[in-house]
């Protein structure tokens, strides 16, 4: 029986809350644990271990930078995936060289943030598996 993988998703804008749980319905793997505060967010990526987490850049208080440190402190295997807005892409390519798996532009586009768990699915199979019922 597998256990279900921890997701941690970080947002404070309700509209991208919205859209990013509409895909996450379609990945029963996961267990989510969301934060939209950056005090929250810091303290659920520090003191406990994620297999994926999905952050935007900039939350009131920490950066996804800082989350993604504190995140692979813990487990260094998770994959963290950023939310930017469109003018930040530098931003989030700078993300990627410092670990991050992949990046998507506001507001996020279902079809490929749903690619990119489906590729996070396959890369990594123990992350793939469904949880037993």
């Amino acid at each position: 029986m597998a256990d279900p993988k921890q997701l941690l998703f970080i947002e404070e804008e309700g509209y991208v809350i919205d859209r990013v749980r509409e895909i996450l319905k379609g990945f029963p793997q996961f267990e989510i644990t969301s934060a939209n505060s950056g005090e929250e967010a810091r303290e659920l990526a520090t003191n406990r271990a994620f297999d994926v987490v999905i952050t935007d850049m900039y939350i009131r208080g920490v950066s996804g930078l800082e989350l993604l440190h504190h995140a692979k402190e813990k487990n260094k295997e998770v994959v963290v995936i950023i939310i930017t807005g469109a003018d930040n892409v530098d931003v989030a390519a700078g993300a990627l060289k410092e670990g991050a798996f992949d990046f998507v532009i506001k507001p996020p586009s279902l079809d490929r943030l749903a690619n990119i768990l489906k590729l996070v699915t396959l890369v990594n199979p123990a992350i793939g598996r469904k949880p037993s019922a």
